[in-house]
């Protein structure tokens, strides 16, 4: 009779911690995707760099149009993608 309260209690205790950790993985997932959800997109962050850039040419040159401004800042933008993704590759070793 003890053996079988002792198998009893041994699933039990399985069972319990079994359940404790599908809870926990799901509270994980469900967290992560909050999180995710809350970031902001690379669309805005890029929009957000571009006006940054466009205010500060307006604001150092007046003379200069708001498509003269734009564009300027989408090339900028432009050659600093380059240079991240140039740097984000791995550089050939240059022997001397």
């Amino acid at each position: 009779m003890t053996a079988i309260l002792c198998i009893g209690l041994k699933q039990q205790h399985f069972m319990n911690r079994a359940s404790m950790l599908i809870a926990m993985a799901g509270m994980m997932f469900v967290g992560a995707d909050a999180f995710a959800a809350n970031s902001p997109s690379h669309a805005a962050i890029q929009r957000r760099q571009l006006a940054n850039c466009m205010s500060k040419q307006m604001a150092a040159n007046t003379s200069i149009s708001y498509n003269e401004a734009a564009k300027a800042c989408k090339d900028q933008m432009k050659i600093q993608n380059g240079q991240a993704g140039l740097s984000a590759r791995a550089k050939p070793a240059i022997l001397h």
